[in-house]
């Protein structure tokens, strides 16, 4: 009975003994002096894991610099993508690698992030692989090289929980609540209905208080009438055209008079030209006001950049101002050359119309040129 107790002690010993040295952390390095390439392994975080978690793992890999003896090391980094790792049942995720040289020799961190993949809850073990390498000689092709492999060592991750459907729950009550969906729908449609009423109530009363007549006194009612009764006999201002058509019809009278002309037929003359002359230059002036004079309109025509535009609105505005004299004073003078003074008023108003003020400018620009 003894021996069989002592021999149970000495496995459960052995056992412990060897489940330690599984779950120290593997940082054991290969030998350098066995290869040029050796792999440690540092810790695993976390070691207790549920679905879902990254788990990451270093892998620092030590190499020298052999450039110096004419060769070089060269690490396949591509086979060492997260998607190309045996690493089952994990799966690979991420890979973030930190390179740094220290004297001649090369450290690379692979820092990998993984996922467990597993139903049951118990210990896991991160499988190891290997990375691989090539050491050729400088000016070598690759193709020639052998390639070649060091090992890396893996972990243990314990497995703790999984995220399950959780199952739908049917318990028996004796009390009936009974159905209220039909209630809560017709309340629901209450709401949505009655909600908007205020609004509209409010936008109407707005409409009606907006279309109200204003009530005014007999005496505003009376200005508004007298106003828009003198509005009525105000006559709109003729167009450009219409003011120039009236104006020509104005020169051709002058042109009819008789030289030295006096008397009524010359005061009525004038009288035309002074009022189509005065409604042409509204139209072709549009900032002038319209209680403007003669002399007012030739003031502005003065304040005007130097053009031929303007030398042709003055030549009319001194004529209508000599008229407008004339007429005020009741002493009209007479008119010697009928048939010149109209030519030049004509000239004056052609050279206004607006495919000759083009064509002045077209040929002013193709002198300048």
């Amino acid at each position: 009975m003894r021996v069989r107790t002592l021999l149970v002690a000495m496995l459960l010993v052995g056992s412990a003994a060897l489940m330690a040295q599984q779950a120290t952390p593997n940082t054991e390095e290969t030998a350098p002096d066995m290869s040029s390439v050796w792999v440690e392994t540092l810790e695993l975080e976390p070691t207790v894991v549920k679905t879902g978690d990254v788990i990451s793992q270093t892998y620092r890999v030590h190499f020298r610099d052999l450039i110096s003896e004419g060769r070089e090391i060269i690490i396949l980094e591509d086979r060492m993508a997260p998607e190309n790792l045996p690493v089952h049942p994990f799966e690979g995720v991420s890979l973030e690698i930190q390179k740094r040289q220290v004297g001649d020799e090369h450290i690379w961190d692979f820092e990998y992030g993984l996922r467990l993949i597993a139903p049951d809850k118990a210990f896991y073990v991160l499988p190891g692989f290997s990375f691989y390498y090539l050491t050729r000689d400088i000016g070598e092709d690759v193709e020639d090289v052998e390639v070649e492999q060091i090992d890396a060592d893996g972990g243990f991750v314990r497995y703790v929980t999984t995220i399950n459907d959780l199952p739908v729950l049917d318990i028996r009550d004796t009390i009936e609540l009974g159905e209220f969906q039909t209630r809560s729908t017709l309340f629901r449609g209450l709401a949505w209905g009655l909600a908007p009423l205020p609004l509209l109530v409010w936008f109407v009363m707005l409409v009606r208080h907006a279309r109200r007549p204003k009530t005014v006194s007999e005496d505003q009612q009376r200005e508004v009438d007298e106003l828009e009764r003198l509005e009525a006999e105000i006559p709109l201002s003729p167009s450009i055209w219409q003011a120039r058509r009236t104006l020509m019809s104005g020169i051709r009278a002058l042109d009819d008079l008789h030289p030295g002309a006096n008397g009524d037929a010359l005061s009525d003359v004038q009288r035309n030209l002074v009022i189509s002359g005065r409604e042409y230059l509204r139209a072709e002036i549009p900032e002038l006001h319209t209680g403007d004079t003669p002399k007012d309109i030739r003031l502005h025509i003065e304040g005007l950049g130097d053009s031929a535009r303007k030398d042709a609105l003055l030549v009319l505005a001194s004529r209508l101002v000599t008229y407008q004299r004339g007429l005020e004073t009741e002493a009209h003078e007479p008119i010697d050359d009928p048939f010149g003074e109209a030519q030049e008023l004509t000239e004056s108003v052609s050279q206004l119309r607006p495919h000759i003020r083009l064509w002045m400018r077209v040929k002013g620009l193709v002198g300048a040129g």
